[in-house]
């Protein structure tokens, strides 16, 4: 029987409904978690680790890589790995420890919809999913994945796609590699798409700028005079920008920022297809990294990553390709 090390992070899987506080707050152990899952050790030997227990949106960059480092050091003690995290900020987590990790040992998070006491809770189901995906021979090489309402992810392609509903997780482009089924795990694919990197640290300041109709220069201007390390910016389509976005995006390239740009849209990737002004050709002739089919929030940490590896623009070009 393999042994998979569940390490907790909190999130909503981990709260109580608190009614002095006036609704879901931090209350549950990793111990009592675990024990919430009836049958995980007819799957594994389980051994859990209490790593955090805040809010997702509590995660940083910072205490992503810190997570990141943990697994590793407990590679050689464990067969696989179970993160239970909160779903706000999930597939920024899985992403980055999908970039940065050494081991290639199953990484798989999971967590939950609805609170612990809450009626239906989900999170004891998606925990048991989560350590029968993690135990699968099947995941071996399949990088950091997914598991909620028994769909399962990859970091790569996973987004969360509604606010409340416990289907939330998608992945919009391709769907997703399996199913956890009764007594077995059903693959459908595996992914072929993964970016590795390594730092020993990530860049402290990357903001994230979203285009809208007639978006003006100044939010650049603010993010260069706020002395950021670089820019994702969320254009338009595959990738075109406003004319005042696009002198922004210029004035940062001139100033030596770096800049990423990504779309807005939900699927499809950036493309060269427009070369006029604010236009993704024009935009990388002058110095922009084009990132294929990244969301933003995902591009903002891999270029974190990037930058805190000291990658030049041109390697950087053929990561995020």
């Amino acid at each position: 029987m393999k042994k998979i090390c569940i390490i907790t992070t909190g999130g909503t899987i981990a709260m109580r409904e608190d009614r002095e506080a006036g609704g879901l707050v931090p209350a549950v152990s990793g111990e009592e978690l675990a024990a919430s899952a009836p049958g995980l050790t007819d799957w594994a030997d389980i051994e859990v680790r209490e790593f955090s227990n805040i809010p997702s949106e509590f995660m940083t960059p910072e205490i992503m890589l810190r997570l990141a480092h943990t697994i590793d050091s407990l590679a050689d003690e464990a067969d696989g790995f179970v993160v239970t995290h909160g779903t706000d900020t999930m597939e920024e987590t899985a992403f980055l420890l999908d970039t940065v990790l050494c081991t290639e040992k199953p990484v798989v998070l999971t967590g939950a919809m609805r609170g612990a006491s809450d009626l239906s809770a989900d999170g004891p189901a998606n925990l048991l999913g989560a350590v029968k995906t993690a135990a699968d021979p099947g995941a071996e090489g399949m990088g950091v994945l997914v598991v909620m309402g028994d769909r399962i992810h990859a970091a790569q392609d996973v987004e969360k796609e509604h606010a409340t509903l416990p289907e939330a997780f998608r992945s919009v482009e391709w769907g997703p590699v399996g199913t956890v089924c009764s007594d077995r795990i059903c693959w459908g694919r595996r992914p072929i798409r993964r970016q590795r990197i390594h730092p020993d640290a990530l860049a402290g300041r990357v903001w994230i700028i979203k285009c809208g109709a007639g978006t003006e220069e100044d939010i650049f201007q603010a993010a260069a005079a706020a002395g950021v390390d670089g820019v994702v910016v969320e254009g338009f389509g595959c990738g075109n920008v406003s004319r005042g976005a696009d002198r922004g995006i210029h004035g940062l390239l001139d100033a030596g920022i770096p800049v990423v740009l990504v779309s807005r849209t939900a699927a499809g990737s950036v493309a060269r297809e427009y070369a006029y002004e604010g236009g993704a050709a024009s935009l990388e002739a002058a110095g922009a990294v084009l990132g294929g089919s990244l969301s933003g929030q995902k591009a903002r940490l891999l270029l974190m990553a990037a930058l805190g590896a000291g990658l030049d623009r041109e390697t950087m070009r053929d990561l995020f390709r």
